[in-house]
This record gives C-alpha cells, structure tokens and sequence, in this order.
C-alpha cells in the first residue's frame, strides 16, 4: 500500500469508495445510507483538500481509502477517513489517520455515525471521546417565526460569533459556504448576534450564536422561511436548539452521528453544524 497526496482527479472515485464503505455499514444494520450526489461530495472534498490536508491510500495503482483533514489555528478536525471494504481490518485506516494527523493541534474534533464501533474505537484510542450525539432532524415546521431581525451588510460580526459558537476562526470556510448558501445575520434590537445558512432543497447548517438562546432564535427564524421541508444536523449538548426542532414538529433520525473531541474541547451549546466534514 502507498499513501500520496489526494489530487482533483481522484474525487471521482473517492466519491465512489465514500458511497460502497458508508453504504456496508448502514444496510448490515437495515438502515438507508447517505448518498451525497457527487457534486456536494466532491464540493466539500474540494475545500478541504484546498485549505486542509488530504491522503489517498492506493495498492497496485487503484485507490482503497482516503482520509482528509483541516486546521483552523490550534484547532483540527478529522474530515473524512473511509476504507473500502475489501481492505478494512489491516491497519490501512490507523495509517491514514497518522498522515492526516497533525501534532501541533491543541484541539481536536471529529464527527462519525453512532453505528460504526470500529472506527469509534480508532479513534477513542487517539483520545477523540464521544461527548455529544449529533442529532439530525427533518420535516416541514409547524408554527415557526421569525424571533429575530435579518440584517444586511453585517460581515464584520462573524468572527465574534463564530468565537462564541465554535471557539475558532472560519473565515476561509464562510466563503464556501456562501458560494453554494443564503446567509443571513440575525439581530436582536439591532446587535447581530446569530447566523444561518441556507440551501436550495432546504438544508440548514450551520446555524451559530453569540449565546445558546441566540442560535436556537436564529434556529427558529431560519426555519419560519423554510418552503417545504428542511433538515437541520446539531449536538445533543445545544439543548436549545433541539428543543426548537421536536417544539416545531420536525422528526429525528434513528441514525444519530457521534461529536468526538479531544481532552479541554467543551461540546457546543449555540451550534447547529454545517456537516460531518466541515462541522
């Protein structure tokens, strides 16, 4: 087995061994598995290759798995670590994990499915515990409204919020995602204290706040301009913002993720996530 840098070339089939592992795992349990269409897919990888580091594992020239991660000052985030089936159970994941891994973090993060023990126990090994479920949500909103006011030309309060809600810097990661989402600031009696992004087909995510009473507001007005149905990812630990979900009838996912964080990282209170791979 060789390692070499992740290229453009290679999301095609990346995409391909992404849909063939994630899918063993979730029908050996009688579940649906995720099936990104390749332009999300390859979108989100694209971004992390290009402000992160990515790795490809590849025997007699055709590839077996990938792990790719990023870092944001001190703070690193396992983004996607996946082996195709018929090489699983020989160290080629502990292997792809090493190339990612960066020893100057201060903080770590990653999110995985519930359902999957043997990469929940790599990395529990690595000292990224489950502190949170990550719970996913969808429906059409019963009885939404819009309890704060949208602003406009109201950039310069990302960093503070992203501070309170993330605890780091996401300004690269802002640009991605306004390319592909609406943002919208939310104020309270005119101070911006809250952000959403939304997407065609109705994805929500992420959706941040100054304080957790701020994204779970942020949450709920969002979700007052949904037409149809929306889907929305978050902690278990932002109590407030799920309460919001169950209170406006939206329905959980019986296939739950897992926030893993390293020792001294506090599970977020005022976050509802973008997605496993950008968090």
């Amino acid at each position: 087995m060789e390692l070499r840098p992740t290229t453009a070339d290679d999301l095609r089939p990346l995409h391909a061994l992404f849909l063939e592992s994630i899918g063993g795992v979730f029908h050996s349990h009688g579940f649906e598995p995720p099936a990104p269409p390749f332009e999300v897919f390859a979108a989100q990888q694209a971004h992390v290759l290009a402000t992160g580091a990515s790795v490809v594992g590849e025997r007699d020239g055709r590839i077996a798995g990938f792990a790719a991660a990023w870092a944001r000052g001190g703070d690193w985030f396992l983004a996607s670590l996946f082996v195709e089936r018929a090489a699983q159970g020989h160290g080629l994941g502990s292997t792809l994990l090493d190339a990612v891994w960066d020893e100057r973090a201060e903080r770590r993060r990653t999110i995985t499915d519930a359902i999957q023990p043997v990469s929940n126990a790599l990395y529990g090994r690595r000292g990224l515990i489950p502190v949170t479920p990550l719970l996913a949500f969808a429906g059409a909103p019963d009885g939404a409204s819009e309890l704060l006011q949208p602003l406009d030309r109201a950039d310069a309060a990302l960093p503070e919020i992203d501070a309170a809600a993330y605890g780091f810097d996401r300004a690269v990661d802002h640009e991605y995602w306004a390319r592909s989402g609406l943002r919208t600031i939310w104020a309270r009696e005119g101070t911006p204290v809250a952000y959403s992004y939304a997407y065609p087909g109705g994805a929500l995510g992420p959706v941040a706040g100054l304080a957790p009473v701020d994204a779970a507001d942020a949450l709920e007005s969002a979700l007052a301009r949904t037409d149809g149905t929306a889907t929305v990812r978050m902690p278990g630990s932002a109590r407030g913002l799920v309460e919001v979900a169950l209170r406006l009838g939206l329905r959980l996912s019986p296939t739950p993720g897992l926030l893993l964080c390293s020792t001294g990282v506090e599970p977020p209170a005022a976050l509802a996530v973008g997605s496993f791979s950008l968090f």
